[in-house]
């Protein structure tokens, strides 16, 4: 099951929940059911429960990654992102001196793989969105489905340039290049979908 698909489904669970079953005072604030449900701010509050939720479920890792992640301030997360783009930028118009180097130099600008003393901008932008999504001047719903997809396009870059390493040998095998190509595509692909994260920042 696609993140998509995993996300849709909380949020019909969700929404099914917020009608039939009462909220303790106590318990975390949860978007308030009404007949007002899908008015702007209501459909941020839904919306942001929902994708939490789906957080929990799609995250791995320790629970102080993802205390840190919450910490992180606007404009740490502004910055972070801001790099990235940069990045993405100079991966692409230098391709062909860092593609030589082979996959594993192209997955390290991608934050996918850190060989050496610095990560990439990219090395998990998931929580820069998640902190920049809550911004209020943020449009949730248009940011999260740009946000998706441009995470869906960075995990195709890493495939491509990840299974170049490992083209090649007996028979006949698909020459690593041709990956490398593959990869430069999706490379071009996230350099559009960060035009239009950006543009609603």
């Amino acid at each position: 099951m696609t993140p998509r698909s995993i996300m849709l489904l909380l949020s019909l669970v969700v929404a099914t929940t917020a009608w039939s079953v009462p909220v303790p005072s106590k318990a975390t604030t949860t978007t308030t059911t009404s007949t007002a449900l899908f008015s702007s701010s209501d459909r941020r509050s839904f919306l942001s429960g929902t994708t939490a939720v789906a957080t929990v479920i799609l995250t791995s890792g320790p629970a102080p990654a993802l205390a840190a992640a919450a910490a992180a301030t606007p404009e740490a997360a502004l910055k972070q992102w801001k790099d990235s783009v940069a990045t993405i930028d100079n991966l692409y118009e230098n391709w062909d001196t860092i593609s030589k180097q082979g996959g594993d130099a192209i997955r390290k600008e991608l934050g996918t793989a850190n060989f050496g003393t610095t990560a990439s901008p990219l090395f998990q932008i998931d929580k820069a969105f998640r902190v920049l999504r809550d911004s209020p001047d943020v449009d949730l719903v248009e940011f999260t489905e740009q946000s998706e997809e441009f995470a869906n396009a960075l995990v195709r870059a890493d495939t491509m340039a990840y299974s170049s390493n490992f083209a090649g040998g007996s028979g006949k095998p698909t020459p690593p290049q041709v990956y490398i190509d593959k990869a430069k595509i999706e490379v071009a692909d996230l350099q559009r979908l960060a035009k239009a994260v950006s543009a609603l920042l």
